[in-house]
């Protein structure tokens, strides 16, 4: 019982000053990360240990806050963080179309640049013109492997924005 009123006081302290302190820069869940270090051991391995323990204290607040969220009431937990999940994974979604735009255009254009790439071996030296050679055969073979995938990934983004509608 002692043990357990002890970090129960330790949190309380800890939480008590990571709520006095400001936001700033270097600062996470409410501790501050040590700006520097200065090369002398005593005072680095003071600033660095409270900062540790503040941030695993931080988390272990936050774990439980969320644990005790989903104790007093599962459905609304499990929808809250669905639709949490839901609008990151439209995010991510919205944010990569542009991407996979960019993404086919280069692989058109590196397809096509594949025989100046092999015909410039023919200038490197010695054990380089294999190598270089061997690698040019991998990269086609990474574009055959992008031309089975971009169909895939096509249908996979029809399928995703069908289900959204």
């Amino acid at each position: 019982m002692k043990n357990i009123l002890t970090a129960l006081l330790i949190s309380t302290i800890f939480v008590g000053c990571a709520a006095k302190t400001g936001s700033g820069e270097g600062e996470t869940a409410g501790c501050i990360k040590p700006s520097k270090k200065y090369g002398n051991a005593d005072v680095d391995d003071f600033l660095q240990t409270s900062f540790d323990i503040c941030e695993k204290l931080q988390k272990a607040k936050e774990l439980l806050s969320d644990a005790n969220e989903f104790v007093a009431n599962p459905s609304a937990y499990i929808a809250k963080r669905g639709a949490q999940a839901k609008a990151q994974l439209l995010s991510k979604v919205t944010k990569m179309i542009p991407d996979l735009t960019k993404i086919a255009k280069n692989a058109v254009n590196t397809a096509a640049g594949s025989g100046n790439a092999t015909s410039a071996t023919a200038n490197l030296p010695g054990m380089d013109k294999i190598k270089a050679a061997k690698d040019i055969a991998n990269a086609v073979k990474n574009l055959k492997s992008i031309g089975e995938t971009a169909p895939k990934v096509a249908d996979e983004l029809n399928s995703l924005l069908s289900k959204l509608k």
